[in-house]
Protein backbone atom coordinates (compact mmCIF):
# COMPACT_ATOMS: atom_id res chain seq x y z
CA UNK A 1 0.00 0.00 0.00
CA UNK A 2 1.15 3.48 -0.81
CA UNK A 3 3.71 5.02 1.55
CA UNK A 4 3.18 2.63 4.44
CA UNK A 5 6.67 1.66 5.43
CA UNK A 6 7.88 0.32 8.77
CA UNK A 7 9.98 3.35 9.64
CA UNK A 8 7.33 5.83 8.52
CA UNK A 9 4.74 3.97 10.58
CA UNK A 10 7.03 3.96 13.61
CA UNK A 11 7.72 7.67 13.13
CA UNK A 12 4.02 8.57 12.97
CA UNK A 13 3.23 6.44 16.02
CA UNK A 14 6.22 7.86 17.90
CA UNK A 15 5.16 11.46 17.28
CA UNK A 16 1.64 10.59 18.43
CA UNK A 17 3.00 8.78 21.47
CA UNK A 18 5.22 11.73 22.34
CA UNK A 19 2.17 14.02 22.29
CA UNK A 20 0.07 11.43 24.11
CA UNK A 21 2.75 10.75 26.73
CA UNK A 22 3.49 14.47 27.15
CA UNK A 23 -0.16 15.12 27.96
CA UNK A 24 -0.31 11.99 30.10
CA UNK A 25 2.93 12.76 31.91
CA UNK A 26 1.88 16.28 32.86
CA UNK A 27 -1.50 14.89 33.89
CA UNK A 28 0.11 12.16 35.98
CA UNK A 29 2.17 14.75 37.83
CA UNK A 30 -0.96 16.81 38.51
CA UNK A 31 -2.92 13.71 39.49
CA UNK A 32 -0.16 12.46 41.80
CA UNK A 33 -0.06 15.81 43.55
CA UNK A 34 -3.88 15.90 43.81
CA UNK A 35 -4.08 12.38 45.20
CA UNK A 36 -0.88 12.49 47.24
CA UNK A 37 1.34 9.46 47.61
CA UNK A 38 -1.29 7.54 49.61
CA UNK A 39 -4.10 8.27 47.14
CA UNK A 40 -1.77 7.39 44.27
CA UNK A 41 -1.06 4.12 46.04
CA UNK A 42 -4.80 3.27 46.21
CA UNK A 43 -5.21 4.11 42.51
CA UNK A 44 -2.14 2.07 41.54
CA UNK A 45 -3.24 -0.90 43.64
CA UNK A 46 -6.52 -1.17 41.70
CA UNK A 47 -5.06 -0.71 38.21
CA UNK A 48 -3.10 -4.00 37.96
CA UNK A 49 -6.41 -5.95 38.06
CA UNK A 50 -7.56 -3.90 35.07
CA UNK A 51 -4.33 -4.37 33.15
CA UNK A 52 -4.13 -8.10 33.84
CA UNK A 53 -7.69 -8.50 32.51
CA UNK A 54 -6.96 -6.39 29.42
CA UNK A 55 -3.78 -8.31 28.73
CA UNK A 56 -5.50 -11.67 29.09
CA UNK A 57 -8.29 -10.68 26.70
CA UNK A 58 -6.42 -8.67 24.08
CA UNK A 59 -2.62 -8.90 24.04
CA UNK A 60 -2.20 -12.16 22.18
CA UNK A 61 -5.13 -11.72 19.82
CA UNK A 62 -4.09 -8.17 18.93
CA UNK A 63 -0.55 -9.27 18.08
CA UNK A 64 -1.61 -12.24 15.94
CA UNK A 65 -4.32 -10.20 14.22
CA UNK A 66 -1.63 -7.69 13.28
CA UNK A 67 0.68 -10.47 12.15
CA UNK A 68 -1.85 -12.37 10.00
CA UNK A 69 -3.40 -9.23 8.51
CA UNK A 70 0.12 -8.18 7.55
CA UNK A 71 0.84 -11.55 5.94
CA UNK A 72 -2.45 -11.58 3.99
CA UNK A 73 -1.77 -8.01 2.93
CA UNK A 74 1.62 -9.09 1.55
CA UNK A 75 -0.09 -11.93 -0.34
CA UNK A 76 -2.84 -9.63 -1.65
CA UNK A 77 -5.72 -11.59 -0.11
CA UNK A 78 -8.46 -9.16 0.85
CA UNK A 79 -11.19 -11.61 1.88
CA UNK A 80 -8.97 -13.33 4.42
CA UNK A 81 -8.28 -9.98 6.12
CA UNK A 82 -11.98 -9.42 6.73
CA UNK A 83 -12.44 -13.01 7.90
CA UNK A 84 -9.60 -12.56 10.40
CA UNK A 85 -11.30 -9.42 11.69
CA UNK A 86 -14.69 -11.12 12.15
CA UNK A 87 -13.26 -14.07 14.03
CA UNK A 88 -11.03 -11.89 16.19
CA UNK A 89 -13.96 -9.69 17.18
CA UNK A 90 -16.06 -12.67 18.20
CA UNK A 91 -13.27 -14.05 20.38
CA UNK A 92 -12.46 -10.82 22.25
CA UNK A 93 -16.06 -9.69 22.77
CA UNK A 94 -16.98 -13.08 24.21
CA UNK A 95 -13.95 -13.05 26.50
CA UNK A 96 -14.54 -9.40 27.41
CA UNK A 97 -18.08 -10.07 28.58
CA UNK A 98 -17.02 -13.10 30.64
CA UNK A 99 -14.01 -11.46 32.34
CA UNK A 100 -15.83 -8.17 32.92
CA UNK A 101 -18.70 -9.98 34.63
CA UNK A 102 -16.39 -12.02 36.84
CA UNK A 103 -14.54 -8.91 38.04
CA UNK A 104 -17.68 -6.79 38.49
CA UNK A 105 -19.54 -9.32 40.61
CA UNK A 106 -16.47 -10.16 42.69
CA UNK A 107 -15.17 -6.62 43.16
CA UNK A 108 -15.68 -6.66 46.91
CA UNK A 109 -13.82 -9.92 47.35
CA UNK A 110 -10.95 -8.71 45.13
CA UNK A 111 -10.51 -5.43 47.02
CA UNK A 112 -10.82 -6.92 50.51
CA UNK A 113 -9.13 -10.30 50.21
CA UNK A 114 -6.71 -10.04 47.27
CA UNK A 115 -5.62 -6.42 47.34
CA UNK A 116 -6.19 -5.96 51.09
CA UNK A 117 -7.33 -2.42 50.31
CA UNK A 118 -11.15 -1.96 50.69
CA UNK A 119 -10.85 1.58 49.33
CA UNK A 120 -10.13 0.13 45.86
CA UNK A 121 -13.61 -1.44 45.64
CA UNK A 122 -15.38 1.40 43.81
CA UNK A 123 -12.54 1.79 41.30
CA UNK A 124 -12.84 -1.88 40.39
CA UNK A 125 -16.61 -1.56 39.90
CA UNK A 126 -16.13 1.36 37.52
CA UNK A 127 -13.44 -0.11 35.27
CA UNK A 128 -14.92 -3.63 34.96
CA UNK A 129 -17.51 -2.77 32.24
CA UNK A 130 -14.91 -0.79 30.29
CA UNK A 131 -13.06 -4.04 29.55
CA UNK A 132 -15.58 -4.87 26.80
CA UNK A 133 -14.95 -1.56 25.01
CA UNK A 134 -11.17 -1.82 25.31
CA UNK A 135 -11.26 -5.41 24.02
CA UNK A 136 -13.11 -4.31 20.89
CA UNK A 137 -10.72 -1.41 20.31
CA UNK A 138 -7.76 -3.80 20.45
CA UNK A 139 -8.90 -5.63 17.30
CA UNK A 140 -9.16 -2.39 15.37
CA UNK A 141 -5.66 -1.57 16.62
CA UNK A 142 -4.29 -4.92 15.42
CA UNK A 143 -6.03 -4.47 12.07
CA UNK A 144 -4.48 -1.07 11.40
CA UNK A 145 -1.08 -2.19 12.68
CA UNK A 146 -1.17 -5.10 10.24
CA UNK A 147 -1.80 -2.64 7.40
CA UNK A 148 1.03 -0.47 8.78
CA UNK A 149 -1.43 2.42 9.04
CA UNK A 150 -0.58 4.08 12.34
CA UNK A 151 -2.69 7.21 11.92
CA UNK A 152 -5.93 5.77 13.45
CA UNK A 153 -4.15 4.52 16.57
CA UNK A 154 -2.19 7.76 16.83
CA UNK A 155 -5.21 10.05 16.59
CA UNK A 156 -7.36 7.81 18.81
CA UNK A 157 -4.75 7.74 21.58
CA UNK A 158 -4.34 11.52 21.57
CA UNK A 159 -8.10 12.16 21.62
CA UNK A 160 -8.49 9.51 24.34
CA UNK A 161 -5.89 11.26 26.47
CA UNK A 162 -7.45 14.69 25.98
CA UNK A 163 -10.90 13.40 27.00
CA UNK A 164 -9.46 11.56 29.99
CA UNK A 165 -7.49 14.54 31.28
CA UNK A 166 -10.27 17.07 30.67
CA UNK A 167 -12.98 15.05 32.40
CA UNK A 168 -10.79 14.07 35.34
CA UNK A 169 -9.60 17.61 36.06
CA UNK A 170 -13.13 18.95 35.64
CA UNK A 171 -14.49 16.45 38.17
CA UNK A 172 -11.72 17.28 40.60
CA UNK A 173 -12.52 20.98 40.21
CA UNK A 174 -16.18 20.53 41.20
CA UNK A 175 -15.71 17.76 43.75
CA UNK A 176 -13.38 19.04 46.46
CA UNK A 177 -12.46 17.64 49.86
CA UNK A 178 -13.54 14.11 48.99
CA UNK A 179 -12.25 10.87 50.46
CA UNK A 180 -9.22 9.23 48.85
CA UNK A 181 -11.24 6.28 47.53
CA UNK A 182 -13.60 8.65 45.68
CA UNK A 183 -10.67 10.62 44.33
CA UNK A 184 -9.25 7.39 42.90
CA UNK A 185 -12.66 6.66 41.31
CA UNK A 186 -12.58 10.03 39.55
CA UNK A 187 -9.27 9.06 37.94
CA UNK A 188 -10.77 5.75 36.80
CA UNK A 189 -13.89 7.49 35.41
CA UNK A 190 -11.67 9.73 33.30
CA UNK A 191 -9.82 6.70 31.98
CA UNK A 192 -13.13 4.98 31.11
CA UNK A 193 -14.42 8.01 29.21
CA UNK A 194 -11.19 8.14 27.22
CA UNK A 195 -11.46 4.48 26.24
CA UNK A 196 -15.04 4.92 24.98
CA UNK A 197 -13.98 7.91 22.89
CA UNK A 198 -11.06 5.95 21.44
CA UNK A 199 -13.41 3.12 20.43
CA UNK A 200 -15.67 5.56 18.55
CA UNK A 201 -12.62 6.98 16.75
CA UNK A 202 -11.56 3.50 15.63
CA UNK A 203 -15.02 2.84 14.18
CA UNK A 204 -14.78 6.07 12.18
CA UNK A 205 -11.39 5.18 10.75
CA UNK A 206 -12.37 1.57 10.03
CA UNK A 207 -15.30 2.68 7.87
CA UNK A 208 -12.91 4.87 5.87
CA UNK A 209 -10.35 2.07 5.52
CA UNK A 210 -12.91 -0.36 4.06
CA UNK A 211 -13.29 1.57 0.82
CA UNK A 212 -9.53 2.04 0.60
CA UNK A 213 -8.89 -1.70 0.89
CA UNK A 214 -11.56 -2.62 -1.67
CA UNK A 215 -10.14 -0.16 -4.20
CA UNK A 216 -6.41 -0.83 -3.84
CA UNK A 217 -5.95 -4.36 -2.54
CA UNK A 218 -6.32 -7.38 -4.85
CA UNK A 219 -8.16 -10.50 -3.79
CA UNK A 220 -5.93 -13.45 -4.59
CA UNK A 221 -4.87 -16.71 -3.01
CA UNK A 222 -6.64 -19.43 -1.06
CA UNK A 223 -9.66 -18.57 1.08
CA UNK A 224 -9.06 -19.29 4.76
CA UNK A 225 -11.88 -21.13 6.52
CA UNK A 226 -13.18 -19.18 9.54
CA UNK A 227 -13.04 -22.19 11.85
CA UNK A 228 -9.40 -22.70 10.88
CA UNK A 229 -8.79 -19.00 11.48
CA UNK A 230 -10.25 -19.30 14.97
CA UNK A 231 -8.10 -22.33 15.79
CA UNK A 232 -4.96 -20.65 14.45
CA UNK A 233 -5.64 -17.38 16.25
CA UNK A 234 -6.22 -19.10 19.58
CA UNK A 235 -3.24 -21.45 19.22
CA UNK A 236 -0.86 -18.69 18.11
CA UNK A 237 -2.07 -16.06 20.53
CA UNK A 238 -1.95 -18.25 23.64
CA UNK A 239 1.84 -18.10 24.23
CA UNK A 240 1.86 -14.35 23.53
CA UNK A 241 -1.04 -13.81 25.92
CA UNK A 242 0.63 -15.76 28.69
CA UNK A 243 4.04 -14.10 28.22
CA UNK A 244 2.52 -10.62 28.24
CA UNK A 245 0.21 -11.49 31.09
CA UNK A 246 3.24 -12.40 33.11
CA UNK A 247 4.36 -8.77 33.00
CA UNK A 248 0.96 -7.56 34.17
CA UNK A 249 0.72 -10.32 36.76
CA UNK A 250 3.98 -9.00 38.16
CA UNK A 251 2.32 -5.57 38.43
CA UNK A 252 -0.50 -7.29 40.30
CA UNK A 253 2.02 -9.04 42.53
CA UNK A 254 3.58 -5.65 43.20
CA UNK A 255 0.28 -4.28 44.49
CA UNK A 256 -0.34 -7.45 46.50
CA UNK A 257 3.13 -8.09 47.90
CA UNK A 258 5.12 -4.84 48.02
CA UNK A 259 3.03 -3.01 50.66
CA UNK A 260 2.97 -6.08 52.93
CA UNK A 261 6.70 -6.69 52.52
CA UNK A 262 7.40 -3.00 53.24
CA UNK A 263 5.40 -3.36 56.45
CA UNK A 264 7.57 -6.40 57.20
CA UNK A 265 10.61 -4.13 56.86
CA UNK A 266 9.32 -1.88 59.63
CA UNK A 267 7.04 0.66 57.91
CA UNK A 268 3.45 1.39 58.92
CA UNK A 269 0.56 0.59 56.53
CA UNK A 270 0.22 4.24 55.55
CA UNK A 271 3.97 4.57 54.93
CA UNK A 272 4.00 1.36 52.87
CA UNK A 273 1.13 2.57 50.63
CA UNK A 274 2.92 5.90 50.18
CA UNK A 275 6.21 4.23 49.22
CA UNK A 276 4.38 1.98 46.78
CA UNK A 277 2.73 5.05 45.27
CA UNK A 278 6.13 6.70 44.82
CA UNK A 279 7.48 3.65 43.00
CA UNK A 280 4.55 2.75 40.74
CA UNK A 281 2.92 6.14 40.24
CA UNK A 282 5.94 8.45 40.13
CA UNK A 283 9.34 6.76 39.68
CA UNK A 284 8.30 4.22 37.03
CA UNK A 285 6.60 6.74 34.67
CA UNK A 286 9.51 9.16 34.95
CA UNK A 287 12.36 6.67 34.57
CA UNK A 288 10.65 4.83 31.70
CA UNK A 289 9.77 7.89 29.65
CA UNK A 290 11.83 6.66 26.64
CA UNK A 291 9.36 3.74 26.43
CA UNK A 292 7.35 6.05 24.17
CA UNK A 293 9.90 5.13 21.47
CA UNK A 294 10.18 1.43 22.22
CA UNK A 295 6.41 1.07 22.31
CA UNK A 296 6.06 2.61 18.86
CA UNK A 297 8.86 0.52 17.41
CA UNK A 298 7.59 -2.67 19.05
CA UNK A 299 4.13 -2.14 17.59
CA UNK A 300 5.34 -1.46 14.06
CA UNK A 301 8.25 -3.89 13.87
CA UNK A 302 6.05 -6.96 14.46
CA UNK A 303 3.93 -6.71 11.25
CA UNK A 304 6.91 -5.37 9.29
CA UNK A 305 9.05 -8.38 10.24
CA UNK A 306 6.15 -10.80 9.70
CA UNK A 307 5.52 -9.43 6.23
CA UNK A 308 9.19 -9.63 5.21
CA UNK A 309 9.66 -13.09 6.74
CA UNK A 310 6.53 -14.46 5.01
CA UNK A 311 8.10 -13.42 1.67
CA UNK A 312 11.53 -14.84 2.72
CA UNK A 313 13.15 -11.41 2.49
CA UNK A 314 15.72 -11.91 5.24
CA UNK A 315 17.81 -8.89 4.29
CA UNK A 316 14.71 -6.76 4.87
CA UNK A 317 14.14 -8.51 8.21
CA UNK A 318 17.68 -7.73 9.36
CA UNK A 319 17.37 -4.12 8.13
CA UNK A 320 14.19 -3.56 10.12
CA UNK A 321 15.68 -5.12 13.24
CA UNK A 322 18.76 -2.92 12.88
CA UNK A 323 16.58 0.17 12.49
CA UNK A 324 14.39 -0.72 15.47
CA UNK A 325 17.32 -1.29 17.82
CA UNK A 326 19.30 1.68 16.49
CA UNK A 327 16.48 4.17 16.91
CA UNK A 328 15.73 2.79 20.37
CA UNK A 329 19.27 3.27 21.68
CA UNK A 330 19.59 6.65 19.96
CA UNK A 331 16.68 7.93 22.04
CA UNK A 332 16.99 5.85 25.22
CA UNK A 333 20.67 6.36 26.01
CA UNK A 334 20.62 10.18 26.32
CA UNK A 335 17.44 9.99 28.42
CA UNK A 336 19.08 7.46 30.73
CA UNK A 337 22.22 9.59 31.08
CA UNK A 338 20.06 12.63 31.89
CA UNK A 339 18.29 10.73 34.69
CA UNK A 340 21.64 9.59 36.04
CA UNK A 341 22.98 13.16 35.91
CA UNK A 342 20.10 15.13 37.49
CA UNK A 343 17.71 12.59 39.08
CA UNK A 344 16.94 14.44 42.31
CA UNK A 345 16.65 17.79 40.57
CA UNK A 346 14.13 16.46 38.03
CA UNK A 347 12.11 14.43 40.56
CA UNK A 348 11.89 17.22 43.17
CA UNK A 349 10.76 19.62 40.46
CA UNK A 350 7.95 17.32 39.34
CA UNK A 351 7.03 15.81 42.71
CA UNK A 352 7.90 18.47 45.31
CA UNK A 353 5.84 16.80 48.05
CA UNK A 354 7.29 13.32 47.60
CA UNK A 355 10.92 13.12 48.71
CA UNK A 356 12.93 10.07 47.70
CA UNK A 357 11.53 9.64 44.18
CA UNK A 358 14.78 10.82 42.58
CA UNK A 359 16.80 8.02 44.19
CA UNK A 360 14.35 5.43 42.82
CA UNK A 361 14.44 7.03 39.36
CA UNK A 362 18.24 6.93 39.27
CA UNK A 363 18.47 3.20 40.00
CA UNK A 364 15.62 2.26 37.64
CA UNK A 365 17.07 4.36 34.82
CA UNK A 366 20.51 2.78 35.24
CA UNK A 367 19.21 -0.60 34.08
CA UNK A 368 16.34 0.50 31.88
CA UNK A 369 18.18 0.09 28.55
CA UNK A 370 17.74 -3.68 28.84
CA UNK A 371 13.99 -3.27 29.32
CA UNK A 372 13.75 -1.11 26.18
CA UNK A 373 15.78 -3.53 24.09
CA UNK A 374 13.87 -6.50 25.47
CA UNK A 375 10.61 -4.90 24.35
CA UNK A 376 11.90 -4.67 20.77
CA UNK A 377 13.41 -8.15 20.68
CA UNK A 378 10.27 -9.74 22.12
CA UNK A 379 8.08 -8.11 19.48
CA UNK A 380 10.41 -9.29 16.71
CA UNK A 381 10.40 -12.87 18.01
CA UNK A 382 6.60 -12.80 18.10
CA UNK A 383 6.60 -11.52 14.52
CA UNK A 384 8.77 -14.48 13.55
CA UNK A 385 6.39 -16.93 15.20
CA UNK A 386 8.68 -17.71 18.16
CA UNK A 387 6.06 -17.15 20.85
CA UNK A 388 7.11 -20.19 22.87
CA UNK A 389 10.65 -18.86 23.30
CA UNK A 390 9.27 -15.55 24.55
CA UNK A 391 6.93 -17.34 26.94
CA UNK A 392 9.67 -19.52 28.43
CA UNK A 393 11.96 -16.59 29.07
CA UNK A 394 9.11 -14.46 30.44
CA UNK A 395 8.53 -17.10 33.09
CA UNK A 396 12.22 -16.89 34.07
CA UNK A 397 11.95 -13.10 34.31
CA UNK A 398 8.88 -13.29 36.54
CA UNK A 399 10.33 -15.88 38.90
CA UNK A 400 13.46 -13.78 39.48
CA UNK A 401 11.43 -10.60 40.01
CA UNK A 402 9.00 -12.19 42.47
CA UNK A 403 11.86 -13.72 44.47
CA UNK A 404 13.51 -10.30 44.67
CA UNK A 405 10.21 -8.75 45.69
CA UNK A 406 9.57 -11.27 48.43
CA UNK A 407 13.13 -11.71 49.77
CA UNK A 408 14.82 -8.33 49.38
CA UNK A 409 12.11 -5.75 50.16
CA UNK A 410 11.80 -6.73 53.87
CA UNK A 411 15.51 -5.94 54.38
CA UNK A 412 15.44 -2.44 55.97
CA UNK A 413 18.60 -1.28 54.20
CA UNK A 414 17.24 -2.29 50.77
CA UNK A 415 13.43 -2.17 50.67
CA UNK A 416 12.32 -0.99 47.21
CA UNK A 417 15.90 -0.80 45.95
CA UNK A 418 16.33 -4.53 46.51
CA UNK A 419 13.36 -5.23 44.28
CA UNK A 420 14.64 -2.83 41.61
CA UNK A 421 18.03 -4.58 41.58
CA UNK A 422 16.21 -7.89 41.17
CA UNK A 423 14.10 -6.96 38.16
CA UNK A 424 17.04 -5.22 36.47
CA UNK A 425 19.00 -8.48 36.77
CA UNK A 426 15.98 -10.29 35.30
CA UNK A 427 15.81 -7.79 32.39
CA UNK A 428 19.48 -8.35 31.59
CA UNK A 429 19.24 -12.15 31.69
CA UNK A 430 16.07 -12.40 29.60
CA UNK A 431 17.33 -9.90 27.03
CA UNK A 432 20.48 -12.00 26.56
CA UNK A 433 18.44 -15.20 26.16
CA UNK A 434 15.99 -13.70 23.67
CA UNK A 435 18.62 -11.82 21.70
CA UNK A 436 20.68 -14.98 21.33
CA UNK A 437 17.64 -16.70 19.76
CA UNK A 438 17.08 -13.73 17.46
CA UNK A 439 20.66 -13.81 16.18
CA UNK A 440 20.45 -17.56 15.66
CA UNK A 441 17.27 -17.32 13.56
CA UNK A 442 18.00 -14.19 11.52
CA UNK A 443 21.80 -14.11 11.27
CA UNK A 444 21.77 -10.57 12.65
CA UNK A 445 25.15 -8.91 13.25
CA UNK A 446 25.52 -6.85 16.42
CA UNK A 447 26.44 -3.25 15.54
CA UNK A 448 28.15 -2.21 18.79
CA UNK A 449 29.50 1.01 17.32
CA UNK A 450 26.26 2.50 16.04
CA UNK A 451 23.90 0.92 18.57
CA UNK A 452 25.86 1.79 21.70
CA UNK A 453 29.25 3.51 21.46
CA UNK A 454 28.26 6.51 19.33
CA UNK A 455 25.05 7.44 21.21
CA UNK A 456 26.83 6.86 24.53
CA UNK A 457 29.69 9.17 23.52
CA UNK A 458 27.25 11.93 22.54
CA UNK A 459 25.21 11.41 25.71
CA UNK A 460 28.24 11.64 28.01
CA UNK A 461 29.29 14.92 26.42
CA UNK A 462 25.70 16.12 26.90
CA UNK A 463 25.83 15.05 30.56
CA UNK A 464 28.95 17.10 31.29
CA UNK A 465 27.42 20.14 29.63
CA UNK A 466 24.10 19.68 31.47
CA UNK A 467 25.81 19.48 34.87
CA UNK A 468 27.85 22.62 34.31
CA UNK A 469 24.93 24.52 32.79
CA UNK A 470 22.30 23.60 35.41
CA UNK A 471 24.24 24.56 38.51
CA UNK A 472 25.63 27.74 36.96
CA UNK A 473 22.21 28.85 35.75
CA UNK A 474 20.80 28.37 39.27
CA UNK A 475 23.08 31.16 40.43
CA UNK A 476 21.50 33.67 38.03
CA UNK A 477 17.96 32.35 37.50
CA UNK A 478 15.74 31.60 40.49
CA UNK A 479 13.00 29.72 38.63
CA UNK A 480 14.04 26.04 38.55
CA UNK A 481 11.56 25.22 35.76
CA UNK A 482 13.24 27.70 33.44
CA UNK A 483 16.67 26.43 34.44
CA UNK A 484 15.68 22.82 33.77
CA UNK A 485 14.08 23.69 30.42
CA UNK A 486 17.17 25.54 29.22
CA UNK A 487 19.46 22.76 30.46
CA UNK A 488 17.54 19.88 28.87
CA UNK A 489 16.91 21.73 25.59
CA UNK A 490 20.54 22.79 25.23
CA UNK A 491 21.75 19.32 26.18
CA UNK A 492 19.50 17.71 23.58
CA UNK A 493 20.74 20.10 20.90
CA UNK A 494 24.35 19.28 21.85
CA UNK A 495 23.61 15.54 21.76
CA UNK A 496 22.15 15.81 18.25
CA UNK A 497 25.07 17.95 17.07
CA UNK A 498 27.71 15.53 18.38
CA UNK A 499 25.77 12.57 16.95
CA UNK A 500 25.72 14.27 13.57
CA UNK A 501 29.45 15.02 13.73
CA UNK A 502 30.37 11.42 14.60
CA UNK A 503 27.99 10.18 11.88
CA UNK A 504 25.40 8.23 13.83
CA UNK A 505 23.59 6.67 10.84
CA UNK A 506 20.11 6.57 12.41
CA UNK A 507 20.22 10.34 12.78
CA UNK A 508 21.72 11.12 9.39
CA UNK A 509 19.35 8.98 7.34
CA UNK A 510 16.18 9.50 9.43
CA UNK A 511 14.63 11.92 6.96
CA UNK A 512 15.31 9.59 4.02
CA UNK A 513 13.92 6.54 5.82
CA UNK A 514 10.75 8.26 7.01
CA UNK A 515 9.75 9.67 3.67
CA UNK A 516 10.84 6.84 1.39
CA UNK A 517 7.95 4.92 -0.14
CA UNK A 518 8.99 1.43 0.81
CA UNK A 519 11.37 -0.06 3.25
Amino acid sequence: MHNRSFVRGAFILTIANVIDRAIGFVFRIILSNLLGSEGTGIYQIALPIYFVAITFITSGITAVTSRFVSEERAKGNRKNIFSIMEVSFFIVIFMGIVISSIIFFNAKYISDNLLHEPRAYLSILVFAPVLIIVSSSSIFKGFFQGLINMIPASVSEIVEQIVRVSLTLYLFSILTDIKLEYAAVIAVLGMAAGEVTSFLMYIFYYRRELSYIKEEMPDEGKIWDKLDIAKTLIKTSFPITISRMIVNILDLFESLIIPSRLIKSGLTHKEAISEFGKLSGMAYPLAYMPAVITMSLSVTVLPAVSEAASLKKWDAVRLRINQAIGYTTMIAIPAIILFLTLPDEIASLLYPNSPGVGALVKVIAAGSIFAYLESIVTSILNGLGMQNVVLKNSVIWTVISVIAMYVLIPIPNLRLFGYIYGFIFADILVFILNFRELVKVTGLTVDYNNWFFKPLTSALIMSIADTIMYFNLLMVISNKWIVMFITVSSGLALYLLVSYIIRLPYLNDLNKLIFSRSK
